[in-house]
């Protein structure tokens, strides 16, 4: 009997050290998927190529010469600033506890190979397999989306944004491409101007002393082009007369072409074989200029009093 008794309790000894194990063994795995790990593992200056895939689009942004473009939009630069964000998520995405593994969550959480909001390849090197592959879904939160990876069953919900992957070539375009920076001189249609240390002045004016220039306009004028954005790139050149505007900078000179035609504006630059449009009201500030609009108009000392007399009545009559 007393041998019977020691073989039970050796027996339960030795099932609470297997559960012990068990439970220990279950613990740590559980541990180590809750820890935070990086979905991409590659370092952002190693990516050489990133294709975005989605909305019935698909845009391919390439670092070339260590410049990043898009190859299928005449090799255009992307922005600079947008691309470096983007890429700086990517490679800080932590994945925690996974809200999903099965085949159906996949297409309810649209990160499905045939269901999904964006599908993201990331290119290392000369490869041309891709390092990574990324399906983006729903969202289940503010600034978050539900990510998987190609190779693995695995859903998670990061802190990343579907907007911040765009999969249309014009919204990754430098607007700022053809901005001209700090202008010096200005060449128009019938004017000359240049910038001096007391502001604008008129250049090769065949009168005897040059009519003063109105610095409002001018400002406008140079501000409208130092910082001159472009909406989007056009395939096909507008048929259109074009009107010629020559800038100086410290880089140099440059020829803007401006044109409008059914209802849209356009501009290029002669650096650049390419056509792209711009607002209307980057046209204006441009294109409504011509000399007798640049020139200061002097008002005589009745009109300036007539003028600060109403101003003072309409001040008066808003206080009472």
């Amino acid at each position: 009997m007393k041998k019977l008794q020691m073989t039970l309790s050796g027996v339960l000894a030795l099932q609470l050290v297997l559960a012990a194990g068990l439970f220990w063994q279950s613990t740590s795995r559980q541990q180590a998927q809750a820890q935070p790990t990086q979905l991409v593992q590659t370092e952002a200056d190693a990516l050489q190529r990133l294709e975005i895939a989605g909305d019935d689009n698909r845009v391919t942004l390439q670092k070339i010469d260590g410049q990043w473009q898009l190859p299928e939009l005449h090799q255009l630069p992307v922005n600079s600033d947008k691309i470096a964000t983007l890429l700086d998520k990517l490679t800080n995405l932590k994945s925690n506890w996974p809200v999903a593994t099965s085949n159906s969550a996949r297409e309810r959480f649209e990160v499905a190979e045939d269901k999904f909001r964006k599908h993201l390849k990331l290119f290392a090197g000369e490869d041309n397999e891709p390092t990574l592959e990324l399906y983006l879904g729903t969202s289940p939160g503010f600034r978050k989306v539900h990510v998987r990876r190609a190779d693995d069953d695995a859903i998670y919900a990061v802190e990343l944004n579907s907007f911040d992957l765009p999969s249309e070539a014009d919204t990754w375009l430098d607007k700022s491409l053809l901005a001209a920076g700090d202008i010096q001189r200005i060449q128009g249609p019938d004017y000359q101007l240049e910038k001096g240390d007391d502001g604008w002045i008129f250049t090769a004016d065949d009168s005897d002393e040059s009519p003063a220039v109105d610095p409002g306009k001018a400002r406008e004028l140079a501000t409208a082009l130092e910082k001159l954005r472009i909406t989007k790139a056009v395939d096909e050149a507008p048929q259109a007369e074009e009107t010629e505007i020559v800038v100086h900078t410290d880089t140099g000179e440059r020829r803007y072409h401006f044109a409008n035609a059914d209802d849209k504006y356009y501009v290029r630059r002669d650096d650049r074989n390419q056509f792209f449009e711009i607002s209307r009201y980057d046209f204006d500030r441009v294109m409504d200029k011509r000399y007798q609009d640049l020139v200061l108009v002097e008002r005589d000392e009745e009109e300036q009093t007539a003028e600060d007399d109403s101003s003072m009545t309409q001040k008066e009559d808003a206080k009472s």
